[in-house]
């Protein structure tokens, strides 16, 4: 990608080359070190690329063998420069634009949160505002490590954050403590972990060294493979320690608490049909209302659409155009009978169950209970799971380092 770079910079011609003697004409730039590249023959003639800087020194080799070489194609940078060499505010405008894509990519123009149960972008977005995080701010500013311990700190139920800078985007994924953490990888030695309490199920060890067997009980943080290797000599004896990346597939039998409960009580939201749109405009986080029509009702839901211009995936500028819609609705008091109190507990508990699943949790026993007491409904209990239990644990240089016991501290004089 570089090379190809540098050739567009320098620029290069795609040539057809006519004549009788045109493998000798090759031959003479071989040996004269020109380089040429995407050889190939077409209709009994021969068709590669050049430099441009070389194609002047061919004219003695066309000369020599009678062949022809004339230029079907131009690239790169300077037939461009040459193309509009009378067009300079074209060109200003390019460099001026390259200019600002350049200081825009300096800075943080969307935050970007995934992963979360209960936890929705909007409120993480504004946790992250109240402490000093939020779009505009300078990428050298922002500290991915700092965001991922001030989250974890904040919320005890979120048990796995990741933070990371791509282009002009914060994405933040988060995993709260009754959702499974995501796989990770292992790019340092390393040992492997238990996640959480769990009987060991199932190890499969490729590096590293076991430490348990299946059916152990190992509580949360114990190595369960060490990523030190003990190097044994000829004669039994402990050459030295090897640190490695462990590396291993472990499942482990464990469970999830599960507790929901809402009222029987309840505010159905009877929508009228009537609404009102809205549009404004931000641009550099400056919010301009293009249309904001007066809303009548005294009951209404808005449904934002927002939408941010950008360049890919990763490259978000800060220009964004949103409309809403009000939706207006009155209110209507009403109360679940048992059975749908229980039904909506049900789905309500399926869904958490398919979120498990999703997520290559295995569900053995479902041992969650639906009641409804006075004008409450609970489901409380646990689902016991199989799961991969695995998480990574940096090595210390104490664990595997030997000291030489001959050596000793001494003065001389």
């Amino acid at each position: 990608m570089v090379l190809l770079f540098i050739r567009w910079l320098q620029g290069y011609l795609l040539i057809r080359l006519k004549g009788m003697s045109t493998e000798r004409f090759i031959n003479l730039c071989s040996n004269r070190f020109i380089f040429l590249w995407d050889l190939k023959v077409t209709d009994n003639e021969y068709e590669f690329k050049i430099r441009l800087k070389d194609y002047y020194k061919l004219k003695p080799f066309a000369r020599k063998t009678g062949t022809l070489p004339y230029i079907r194609k131009r690239y790169g940078l300077p037939f461009i420069i040459h193309t509009y060499r009378k067009r300079s505010g074209y060109v200003a405008g390019f460099l001026l634009f390259a200019v600002i894509l350049y200081i825009l990519s300096l800075f943080i123009w969307d935050i970007n949160v995934s992963g979360g149960y209960t936890y929705t972008q909007e409120a993480m977005v504004k946790f992250l505002k109240n402490n000093e995080i939020y779009p505009g701010l300078q990428k050298k500013h922002i500290n991915s490590q700092a965001i991922e311990d001030l989250i974890r700190h904040s919320y005890n139920d979120i048990g796995w954050v990741s933070a990371e800078i791509k282009g002009t985007r914060l994405i933040i994924k988060i995993t709260e403590t009754n959702m499974p953490a995501p796989a990770v990888t292992a790019t340092e030695n390393c040992h492997i972990v238990a996640s959480k309490d769990c009987i060991i199920s199932q190890i499969v060890t490729r590096t590293g060294d076991p430490l348990v067997g299946i059916g152990d009980v190992v509580k949360k943080g114990d190595i369960i493979v060490s990523g030190v290797v003990n190097i044994i000599g000829d004669n039994e004896t402990l050459v030295r320690k090897e640190p490695v990346i462990a590396d291993a597939d472990i499942i482990g039998k464990t469970f999830y608490e599960y507790n929901d409960k809402f009222s029987l009580n309840y505010i159905d939201k009877i929508y009228t049909g009537s609404e009102k749109k809205s549009y404004s405009l931000s641009f550099f986080l400056k919010k301009i209302n293009l249309y904001r029509p007066r809303i009548p009702y005294d009951k209404y839901d808005i449904i934002g659409n927002e939408f941010t211009l950008h360049l890919n995936d990763e490259f978000y500028l800060p220009v964004s155009l949103t409309a809403n819609r009000y939706l207006a609705y009155n209110e209507e008091k009403k109360k679940y009978t048992e059975a749908e109190a229980k039904a909506l507990a049900e789905l309500k508990l399926k869904r958490f169950i398919k979120k498990l699943e999703e997520n290559n949790v295995i569900i053995l026993e479902n041992n969650v209970e639906i009641a409804v007491k006075g004008n409450v409904c609970t489901a409380n209990g646990k689902l016991v799971v199989l799961e991969s239990v695995k998480d990574f644990k940096a090595i210390d240089d104490s664990e595997w380092r030997i000291i030489d016991t001959d050596e000793s501290d001494r003065n001389d004089n």
